[in-house]
Parts: C-alpha cells; sequence; structure tokens
C-alpha cells in the first residue's frame, strides 16, 4: 500500500504537466447534421432617478412618471437549431425554431413555431435570410430577423490555440437609447481559459464598459462590469454553456436635468448537442 502511495506520489507530477500543456483548439460555430436545443434566461433590473428643478419634478409628477422608475424584466427563450448536410461551396443550411419563449408576466414574447432559415459554414455564424410566422406583423418579423441575425454577428469569435493560463480579448459595440439620445458603448470581454478536459474547456469571463456619448449636449460619466463563466465543448466546437452577471451605473447631466441610471442583469445560456 505505502508502495502504491509513493508511486502515486511520483508520478502526479507528470500528469499535472502533461495537462498544463495540452493545447486546446478553440473555434466555435456550427457544424453540419446536427441539433441544438438552448435555454437562454436574461433578467433585468433597471432604476433611474430624475433630478433637477423643482419645475421639472413636478412635470414628471403630472405626467404621471415615477421618480426613480424601477422596471424588471426576466425573459425566458427555448429554440432548437437544426443543421443540415454541407454543400460542395462548403455552406449548410440552417433552421431556428422558436419552442418557447415568455416574460416576466408568463406572456408570449415571439410565437411558437416562429422559424428562421439561412446558411452557416465552418468558420462563420449563420447569415439569414428568411422568416416564417404565421399570423405575425410584418414589422415585428422584421424586429425578430434582424435582432436574431445582430446577435449572431455579436457572437462570433476568433479562432485561438490556447493552454491553460492564457486569455483572449474581444471588442463589440452596443448602443443604447436613452432620455432621447444614444448612449454608445464598447463593451471589452476577456476569456481565461482556466482547465482543459477531454470533453470540455472552462473559461473565466471579465467585462469591462466603456462609455461615451454622441450629443455633445450631455456629459456622461460611469462604470459598467460583468463576470460569468463559459463552458466550450470541444467534440461539438461550440459553447455548450454561458453566464453572465454584468453591472452599469451611469450618470447623464444635462443643463435643465439629470438621469443617474442602475442597471443589473444576469444571463444565462444553456445547450445540449446532438447528431442527427
Amino acid at each position: 500500500m505505502k508502495k502504491s502511495f509513493l508511486l502515486l506520489f511520483i508520478i502526479m507530477p507528470f500528469f499535472n504537466y502533461g495537462q498544463s500543456n495540452e493545447i486546446l483548439d478553440f473555434k466555435p460555430g456550427y457544424t453540419p447534421e446536427t441539433i441544438y436545443n438552448q435555454t437562454v434566461t436574461n433578467s433585468s433590473d433597471y432604476e433611474m432617478t430624475y433630478s433637477g428643478s423643482e419645475k421639472l419634478l413636478e412635470v414628471l409628477k403630472k405626467n404621471g412618471t415615477e421618480n426613480p422608475v424601477k422596471v424588471k424584466n426576466v425573459f425566458n427563450v427555448e429554440t432548437v437549431a437544426k443543421t443540415g448536410k454541407m454543400g460542395k461551396d462548403g455552406n449548410f443550411p440552417i433552421t431556428i425554431e422558436y419552442l418557447q419563449s415568455s416574460d416576466i408576466n408568463g406572456k408570449n414574447i415571439i410565437p411558437n413555431g416562429t422559424l428562421l432559415f439561412g446558411n452557416a459554414t465552418l468558420s462563420s455564424m449563420p447569415k439569414l435570410d428568411s422568416i416564417v410566422a404565421k399570423g405575425m406583423e410584418e414589422n415585428l418579423k422584421n424586429s425578430i430577423f434582424q435582432m436574431v441575425q445582430s446577435t449572431f454577428n455579436q457572437l462570433a469569435m476568433p479562432e485561438k490555440k490556447l493552454k491553460a493560463g492564457e486569455s483572449f480579448s474581444q471588442e463589440s459595440p452596443l448602443a443604447i437609447p436613452l432620455a432621447g439620445i444614444n448612449l454608445e458603448m464598447v463593451i471589452t470581454t476577456t476569456y481565461n481559459l482556466k482547465n482543459i478536459t477531454a470533453k470540455s474547456a472552462f473559461f473565466d469571463i471579465v467585462q469591462v464598459y466603456s462609455m461615451k456619448i454622441s450629443d455633445t449636449g450631455f456629459e456622461t460619466g460611469g462604470s459598467g462590469n460583468g463576470t460569468g463563466k463559459l463552458v466550450y465543448d470541444i467534440p461539438n466546437h461550440f459553447i455548450s454553456e454561458n453566464t453572465l452577471d454584468m453591472e452599469l451605473n451611469l450618470k447623464l447631466k444635462h443643463t435643465d436635468f439629470n438621469i443617474d441610471l442602475i442597471s443589473k442583469s444576469a444571463y444565462s445560456q444553456v445547450v445540449k448537442i446532438s447528431k442527427k
């Protein structure tokens, strides 16, 4: 028994050395003839406080505007994406079906059975070309179509070869309409590879929000950050789990009024992958 423990003690450093030097081929994306069942939960709390002259506050009160304005949202969305056979040109079809979606009150957001069609490659996210939804108004169809395509564009990630302990960063723009102006943001997301197993790779996520205002009539100040976890499915080259907790504090100053915004949100994505 002592010899067994001694042998384990001797060979353990070699196992650890081999694990730490394993290289991850990180290239997330869709693959042909695969089914992706995805569940997304997104919750958010917003608190916006107005301050300024007594006249302004009185006008807000007469208009029935609460101060502070508090909004809580929760969205749950279940979809299934199915890819077809790859063609000679490297493209393969993808169909996305909305199985269920609801808000904080249980109200349906996107009609069940809504379908989006497009094409993808091994090295690029899907490019959508059409949407089918019975009884849906054209404006809502176009909004959903553009929202999903924009999401795919933002999800595109660079291919990397990484060892445990290494990291990479990615910047993505975001525009938020607030008080009649456009709040432009740049989100810098850093992915730090913590561990690699036979089938999964585990990342820590850190986000930093940089803010700027396009309207010169406003001054702005604030900060934002986020932290989370990501699990990469190695055999399927896909992100199987992704969680983020985000917080944003923003101050807008104008000659007539000020706005303080506090936002907290949580995002969770889980994908179950199977072959056709």
